[in-house]
């Protein structure tokens, strides 16, 4: 009970946060024109916009069968495809993406496949996907360093660090798990002194976090042919989610930028606002694109440019991952039922 109010909590948080986002930018632009703009667009490359997306939780949803399976779950891919689509809901809904991982760890567990291994699949997809996409955001800067506000810089600045920090905390725990418990005991002894209330439980939780990253390199060194065939998926996963911008550029008849250009841009903004700790990063992600792409589309494109962007690799979604949420769980309550009786 805690937990679904917990989440229809943050399900209006993340209702309101749309409202008023979409409220400030609209102030500064005609809604008509803006709409017109919108259905004036090349529905060829808004298709394969589309497809991008597709592409990524297929990608994702087959990754995760080719792990499971190597540990002896056997799963097929409908199955593994709604497993992405119900993280992607939860990472939607709450802070900084917090909530995707565990809840897709749980609905596996629901479906019969053993909690360790769903926790080890997600694990190792979750550091390449980490690495894959800093270095992608920092090419981006490199080569869009001229594009961005000092706001933007700053914003940039603090997502890097951060994604660096979490992925340098993931290699210790991955590699060696006696330093990456030490490291913890040494945060946690600070938090204590300053007399952070509640620390037993998250102390026991980051203690089984590095366990379970511990066996994330278990797991790369004996498939460790499955982990590359895995990594080039996902290598390939984030480039076609990030040439998104450059079909969404092609719809509106433009066309200086090339797609590497774009699919760098798109991995800038990527970088820039996904430790923002918001639902979703609704707000700070609209606010970002309208800067990052003015110089790109111009004033007259810029807002039907990010609502398509921002409607296809976001909002579309997650209508569709909450239907798939509720039909899973109305599914799940179904089964629990007639196991009763």
């Amino acid at each position: 009970m805690k937990s679904a109010k917990s989440i229809v909590r943050n399900i209006l948080l993340f209702i309101i946060l749309i409202v008023v986002t979409f409220y400030i930018i609209f102030r500064n632009y005609n809604i008509k024109e803006t709409f017109d703009m919108i259905l004036n667009a090349n529905i060829f490359y808004i298709i394969l916009a589309v497809f991008c997306m597709f592409f990524y939780f297929a990608a994702e949803a087959l990754n995760n069968k080719w792990i499971l399976e190597s540990l002896g779950s056997k799963i097929n891919f409908l199955q593994a495809l709604k497993y992405p689509l119900i993280g992607f809901f939860f990472s939607g809904i709450t802070p900084a993406s917090g909530g995707g991982q565990p809840m897709q760890a749980y609905y596996m567990s629901r479906d019969g496949i053993p909690s360790s291994y769903a926790t080890l699949s997600l694990i190792v997809q979750l550091i390449s996907f980490h690495a894959i996409t800093l270095v992608f955001g920092v090419f981006g800067f490199i080569f869009n360093y001229n594009l961005l506000s000092s706001g933007m810089i700053i914003l940039f600045a603090v997502g890097t660090v951060i994604k660096s920090i979490v992925l340098a905390l993931m290699y210790i725990g991955f590699r060696n798990k006696y330093a990456g418990k030490k490291i913890a005991t040494f945060i946690f002894n600070i938090l204590k002194k300053f007399k952070v209330k509640n620390l037993d439980k998250l102390e026991k939780t980051v203690d089984e976090t590095i366990e379970d990253y511990n066996n994330g390199a278990w797991y790369i060194r004996k498939h460790i042919k499955i982990f590359f065939k895995s990594l080039s998926l996902m290598f390939l996963q984030v480039v076609v989610y990030f040439s998104l911008s450059y079909f969404i550029y092609r719809a509106f008849g433009l066309n200086y930028y090339n797609w590497i250009e774009m699919l760098l841009l798109q991995a800038l903004l990527y970088l820039s606002v996904a430790s923002i700790p918001l639902p979703g990063s609704v707000g700070v992600s609209e606010g970002a694109f309208l800067s990052i792409y003015e110089y790109i589309y111009g004033a007259e494109i810029l807002a039907s440019a990010m609502v398509i962007s921002r409607g296809i690799s976001f909002y579309l979604f997650m209508v569709i991952a909450s239907i798939v949420v509720l039909a899973t769980t109305i599914f799940n309550m179904n089964n629990k039922k007639k196991n009763k009786q």
